[in-house]
């Protein structure tokens, strides 16, 4: 008897114990977040960027921390969006030298993307409807960066300003996080059309399996041809690639399309800071931030392996913001920290995150 009261003890103290917290993202916290933004230390202006915001976001999101999602999205929306989300696409670049303001206004696309996603997951997840009029009205922002071109439908601009010139489009495939328009779809059908065309850019602009920075179509939807390299940008491609559910039909596609970075990085054990897209030829490694992009991609053996004990054993610190936001995604997700279901919805494998 006295046996079955202790163990009742201990499991109802067990149940009442609060979810682990996320330590990379306190640590994160603590090496790149002021007073409601991200800052990125290597830059002598201090800057903050809408991708930084939109990241932590969804970093908060993950950990369950509610109040560093309100104060950051209050910043972003005063700071970077004129004071209204609804209204303006979030300028992408914030300086604090000598003073705080903008320094450029024109938008960043994936950074929209993500914004909007974190609204409509906090909305799902923290019952929160104000949340969800934000997320939707974003939306209708972001149908304005939608163009369609020839042989590929429709897809994202970069941004607002400079990437359409004399029939051309330049775009770039790392803002294309597939998953974020599979969720975007259960609100509004028209984005299964830019998933398709954004699934297309990717694949066309990627012909011997190494993402490229940029790519630019000429207006019948054909690759203008000249040297293209792959490198902080692009490496992003591979990470939002990985983080696809297994259920959804095109991550094994992906997977397999992108098969002969995988086997680069593990001939190299991180991935090349530089690829020449056309001919695969590499420059050099990259970062472990690069290797944590590569790493959701791998199959679980002696390389991932290795990365996984590099990547846990690397400190945050505040001149990394870069290798610490990739970190955070790939890490985070290789941990099961979160990951996404076939619909795009992110959820919790270990049970914790936004219901903490």
């Amino acid at each position: 008897m006295m046996k079955r009261i202790l163990l009742a003890m201990v499991l109802a103290s067990a149940m009442s114990m609060p979810a682990q917290a996320w330590q990379s993202w306190d640590a994160f916290k603590s090496a790149n977040y002021e007073a409601g933004r991200v800052i990125d230390y290597n830059d002598n202006r201090l800057i903050t960027t809408s991708e930084g915001q939109s990241y932590a976001l969804f970093f908060a999101l993950a950990a369950g921390d509610k109040a560093t999602f309100e104060t950051m999205l209050k910043w972003t929306e005063t700071h970077l969006s004129a004071g209204d989300l609804s209204k303006h696409l979030p300028a992408w670049l914030w300086g604090k030298a000598p003073e705080g303001r903008v320094i450029d206004s024109n938008n960043a696309v994936d950074s929209d993307m993500w914004i909007a996603y974190c609204l409509l997951e906090a909305a799902r997840l923290w019952d929160e409807p104000r949340y969800r009029e934000k997320g939707l009205a974003l939306l209708t922002l972001l149908k304005t960066q939608v163009r369609e071109i020839p042989t590929l439908g429709k897809v994202l601009l970069p941004g607002q300003y400079g990437f359409e010139k004399d029939g051309r489009t330049t775009l770039n495939p790392s803002y294309f996080p597939l998953f974020l328009l599979r969720r975007f779809a259960i609100e509004d059908a028209y984005w299964n059309d830019v998933f398709e065309g954004c699934l297309r850019a990717t694949l066309r602009s990627s012909p011997n399996g190494f993402a490229p920075d940029w790519v630019r179509f000429e207006k019948d939807g054909s690759i203008v041809t000249e040297e293209s390299v792959g490198s902080y940008n692009a490496i992003r491609v591979y990470l939002w690639a990985g983080m696809m559910s297994p259920k959804d039909p095109v991550r094994a596609l992906l997977k397999k399309h992108f098969a002969p970075m995988v086997r680069l990085t593990e001939t190299m054990n991180v991935p090349a800071e530089n690829v020449e897209v056309n001919t695969a030829r590499a420059n050099g490694p990259g970062s472990l931030g690069f290797a944590a992009c590569v790493l959701p991609l791998m199959d679980d053996n002696k390389h991932a392996a290795l990365i996984r004990t590099y990547l846990t054993a690397e400190p945050i610190v505040k001149e990394n913001y870069y290798r610490n936001v990739l970190t955070l995604f790939g890490l985070g997700f290789d941990q099961r920290e979160f990951a996404f279901d076939q619909n795009g919805f992110v959820y919790f494998p270990r049970g914790q995150g936004a219901k903490r």
